[in-house]
């Protein structure tokens, strides 16, 4: 089986996502083509729509909050967003791939590719089955717009909430968000330190503002130190992801505090996340799934206004993590509640309740049944 996994670099989850599905396939045995959707056109392109996203994220936040205020407004309007429209004219470049290559299956992780299929789909283009993934915990705005075969959605619990805005429900696959393998597994604590070279003693809080490096890391540090100072063996590790400049900042605030490890952007996530005993994180939709799929427990801040508003509230809400609004009040108290082991095992129990942390096995398996069916046919027609 050939696929097509298409992704968008506004944000590292729609492609850790996307690289899940597709590492999974190639482990089943199949051809996977991997690919930021806006590469078809050039590398500029590509690049100039992640900065604009990281820069944003990074420096201007409320921004979000605006647009997707904005987003919401569209959905009730009779016509298509200009997001859709400027997602179709990149048509073109896609039909010149399909005309090139053969693929069983597409699997959009981003809804700007979905949305270019979707205009495809409507101007008459032959395509292969088509599957985008959502990856956030509420119908975000101009996913409406778009009709692949398939839908993957986090939760059951959100199939109403979809649906109207006018997703057809027999197209929903409530399969959850497809997270690596690495973290659904049965990592244990021990193992994850042994391979980081982590004291197996010390009580390590992760502090982590997702690939892009976003959120109050800095102010959160200052509020842990005085938990820091309480006993030695408690660890900070921050993950400050692709920002260099709070890589540098924290580099020289944090210089002397030996309890205090700054790491830049690693591939061995996984790990940090198995071994730590808390996450500290802002709410994306797919950080968030691969700390519950580890079964760690979860305390979330500085939500990005819009979509991480959502994803706050629905671990929170379900008791998946503890959700901190006010970050000087709340913090220290978070973090020493979940220092209970009955609070921790709580939060892990409601986690392995609500989520499917073999999402990726579900999604692939579905994709491989799909296609043989239709391929089925074919095959009887030609004999």
């Amino acid at each position: 089986m050939e696929v097509l996994v298409l992704s968008c670099g506004m944000g590292g989850g729609h492609n850790s996502a996307g690289l899940a599905v597709a590492e999974e396939l190639r482990r089943r045995g199949h051809d996977v083509t991997f690919m930021n959707a806006f590469d078809l056109k050039d590398s500029k392109t590509a690049s100039r729509v992640n900065n604009a996203y990281i820069g944003i994220a990074q420096r201007v936040p409320w921004l979000f909050g605006a647009i997707y205020f904005l987003g919401e407004a569209y959905r009730h309007l009779p016509v298509k967003s200009p997001i859709y429209w400027a997602n179709g004219k990149m048509v073109g470049y896609m039909k010149a791939l399909l005309d090139e290559h053969h693929f069983d299956a597409i699997v959009a992780s981003h809804t700007f590719p979905a949305q270019t299929l979707t205009q495809m789909k409507r101007e008459g283009a032959a395509l292969p089955r088509t599957f985008f993934v959502a990856t956030d915990y509420v119908c975000t705005p101009f996913e409406e717009e778009t009709d692949c075969d398939y839908t993957v959605i986090p939760s059951p619990e959100l199939e109403g909430e979809f649906c109207r805005y006018g997703l057809e429900k027999d197209r929903l696959l409530p399969f959850g968000i497809p997270v690596h393998p690495e973290f659904a597994g049965d990592t244990t604590r021990e193992e994850a330190r042994g391979r980081l070279g982590w004291d197996p003693d010390s009580f390590v809080v992760l502090l982590s503002g997702g690939s892009i490096g976003a959120g109050q890391i800095s102010t959160a540090i200052k509020l842990l130190r005085p938990f820091l100072a309480g006993d030695s063996r408690r660890k900070l590790v921050v993950i400050c992801g692709n920002n260099r400049k709070l890589f540098e900042k924290l580099s020289r605030s944090c210089a002397g505090c030996g309890q205090i490890t700054l790491v830049e952007k690693t591939e061995r996530m996984a790990d940090f996340v198995h071994g730590c005993n808390v996450f500290v994180t802002k709410p994306g939709g797919l950080s968030s799934t691969e700390a519950a799929a580890a079964g760690v427990p979860l305390i979330h801040i500085s939500p990005i206004p819009g979509c991480e508003s959502h994803n706050f509230r629905f671990f929170a809400d379900r008791g998946m993590s503890i959700g901190v609004k006010h970050l000087r009040r709340e913090l220290l108290p978070a973090v020493e509640a979940v220092r209970d082991p009955a609070v921790a095992s709580r939060m892990r129990e409601a986690q392995r309740t609500v989520l499917n942390r073999f999402s990726t096995s579900r999604l692939c398996g579905f994709i491989e049944e799909t296609v043989e069916k239709e391929e089925k046919p074919k095959t009887a027609a030609s004999s």
